[in-house]
């Protein structure tokens, strides 16, 4: 393999696991937000900010 493919090749394993780690952190963020959201809005039916 010449230099610009391990070059390309390191690039593209770093920019996948950079979008891993994003990806974690958002999904992680949005279970917390869910959960977050249930627990204050099991108590109030009508409020209007517990649209889903």
């Amino acid at each position: 393999m010449t230099n610009l493919a391990i070059e390309l090749l390191l690039l593209i394993i770093v920019l996948v696991n950079f979008g891993a780690i994003l990806t974690a952190k958002i999904y992680s963020q949005s279970v917390k937000e869910i959960q977050r959201k249930r627990l204050f809005c099991n108590e109030s039916i009508s409020n209007p900010y517990c649209v889903f």
